[in-house]
């Protein structure tokens, strides 16, 4: 295995907190290269900055599609190795390609739907715990110390392999990407078992420092929104309402937006908003193509929404990925695949 995979490999199996110098680097030069990433896959919005769309409709490399993360380091160490030339048909390579080794080989696209923090699966003890701690005045105690080391082990590698591969890799604004728990401009505060992203906020200050935390914030800030190619979309969420190309690519520029594409509850999305953006980005001959989201979870490798246009694919249980072949019609019984 070659240096660069072994930078990322440390990052999440390491047994000790990401340190200040690493977390530094990394905040700083993922959040340079994403204000600076105004390609030809990511047009510059109405404000001369990096857009929020990504549009990979010229391109023809398949798709890994990785749901929300949510501090499981062994979830994207796992998806990293996963012999993806197993796959009938997937990538073009006579070698057994890890997805790594096709990332670097610029075989593959992989996109995240977002949520990189915020531990959700069998951690609600160790979230009171913390609150504790914190009731205490404790910031940095046994508890909390545990879960950031999970949450700092996803933040940083996925800030490496964008760094690695900035034309292949990519991650998604998730509506827990609020490193500062603020509410406004399309974010909200967030709390479920504890006041988990005040906690995170005031850990990061305590422990790293304030250049830290904006630094991040800086980063999140940078973040595109939403993602399409020939055969399909992705977004965090569910998307609220149809929007347009020019408004998916100005999103991070209307609060409402933002939030219609991180935020939407089951049940409460405008009736055909995922057909009419795929109709906004692909063309009328699209009956093929899908949106894809996470953010609510199901229970089973799917859930079809929207008379099966939208699929959330985050089962908070699993380590499931949706393979998207280019030029195929996305069978979700076939193609969403355990990496576990």
């Amino acid at each position: 295995m070659d240096v660069l995979f072994s930078q990322v490999e440390s990052s999440l199996l390491g047994g000790e907190l990401c340190d200040y110098k690493r977390i530094l680097t990394l905040a700083d030069q993922s959040s340079e290269l994403l204000e600076n990433e105004i390609t030809d896959y990511r047009p510059a919005d109405r404000n001369g900055d990096a857009g929020a769309l990504l549009d990979f409709s010229s391109c023809t490399e398949p798709l890994i599609i990785i749901p929300d993360i949510h501090a499981r380091p062994y979830f994207l160490y796992n998806i990293l190795k996963y012999k993806i030339s197993s796959v009938p048909g997937f990538i073009r390579s006579d070698s057994c390609e890890s997805i790594y080794t096709a990332l670097r080989k610029n075989l593959v696209k992989v996109i995240c739907v977002g949520d990189a923090l915020h531990t959700e699966r069998n951690t609600k003890e160790r979230w009171l715990a913390a609150a504790d701690e914190f009731a205490a005045g404790i910031f940095t105690g046994p508890a909390m110390k545990e879960e950031m080391r999970e949450c700092m082990s996803v933040l940083s590698a996925i800030m490496s392999l964008k760094i690695l591969f900035p034309a292949g890799f990519h991650f998604l604004k998730g509506n827990h990407e609020n490193i500062l728990n603020v509410t406004g401009g399309g974010d909200y505060s967030f709390r479920k078992y504890a006041d988990e992203g005040n906690m995170v906020r005031q850990f990061i200050c305590s422990y790293y420092g304030e250049d830290i935390l904006y630094l991040i914030h800086f980063y999140e800030k940078f973040l595109p929104l939403a993602a399409f190619n020939r055969d399909c979309v992705v977004s965090h969420a569910e998307p609220a309402s149809v929007y347009s190309r020019e408004e998916l690519v100005n999103a991070r520029l209307e609060p409402e937006i933002t939030a219609g594409l991180t935020w939407t509850e089951n049940g409460k999305a405008e009736s055909g908003s995922a057909e009419g953006i795929i109709r906004n980005l692909c063309g009328e001959n699209s009956a093929d193509v899908c949106y894809f989201g996470g953010h609510r979870p199901v229970a089973g490798k799917y859930a079809l929404r929207q008379n099966g246009k939208y699929i959330q694919i985050h089962n908070p249980s699993a380590q499931n990925v949706a393979l998207v072949f280019s030029g195929r019609k996305f069978n979700p019984d076939t193609d969403i695949i355990s990496v576990e």
